[in-house]
């Protein structure tokens, strides 16, 4: 037997070598039922299910998992009592108080096979994901209020006139592409966007008729 040899602050714990106990099999009223050797059993179990993941992570072909996806664990009574250093009758003892907490389920495989062992979720696991679910949904609904609220409509409105306004433009340039029906002005219109329209009125007519221009329209549209 080795001397007694004390956790020194330098030192570093490697919890790979510990087995988890959930603290509310100690602390719930619903479990004072169990005894030691019950939530020591819950421990052990809890540490082969680990293994269990594991050969998932790892993709092997022996899975751990039935139709349903439910995990479980194969552990023969032997090795357990074994590991826990108690008897046969101590052993049956534990596993029934488990049963009776919803922490343990077996299912038979058949004459001189182990059963498979479901592990049950506690109490406290169960309730912290109802609460995650729940705020889940309502992070959800968040998210869909934000979308329903006046600014985003308005941008929503703001982005489809645009979109339209876009569409209209680009209609009227293939219109034009494929064959343009010329432009109509009002009369005198033109005469004030062409570039003598600063000449004296006798100026721009004599120009008009020197070269022979009746209507601006039909030099612009000649021109297109």
């Amino acid at each position: 037997m080795y001397e007694f040899a004390p956790f020194k602050k330098t030192d570093k714990l490697s919890f790979e070598s510990f087995i988890q106990f959930p603290r509310e099999l100690l602390n719930r009223e619903e479990y004072k039922v169990l005894s030691p050797n019950a939530m020591l059993l819950y421990s052990i179990l809890t540490d082969r299910l680990e293994l269990s993941f594991k050969q998932i992570e790892s993709n092997k072909k022996i899975q751990f998992y039935d139709a349903k996806g439910d995990m479980y664990v194969i552990f023969k009574r032997e090795e357990i009592q074994e590991k826990m250093h108690i008897k046969r009758a101590a052993l049956d003892s534990a596993i029934a108080q488990l049963k009776e907490c919803n922490l343990i389920k077996e299912k038979k495989q058949g004459k001189n096979m182990p059963n498979i062992i479901y592990l049950g979720k506690t109490i406290g696991m169960i309730e912290s994901e109802k609460i995650d679910k729940l705020r889940s949904v309502e992070n959800q609904q968040s998210g869909e209020h934000e979308i329903n609220t006046p600014e985003c409509r308005k941008s929503t409105v703001h982005n489809s006139n645009n979109n339209k306004y876009i569409n209209n433009n680009y209609k009227s340039y293939q219109s034009k592409k494929s064959g343009y029906q010329g432009r109509v002005y009002p009369p005198g219109y033109l005469d004030k966007l062409y570039v003598n329209y600063n000449l004296p009125n006798d100026s721009v007519e004599n120009y008009k008729k020197s070269n022979g221009i009746t209507n601006l329209n039909d030099l612009i549209e000649n021109n297109d």
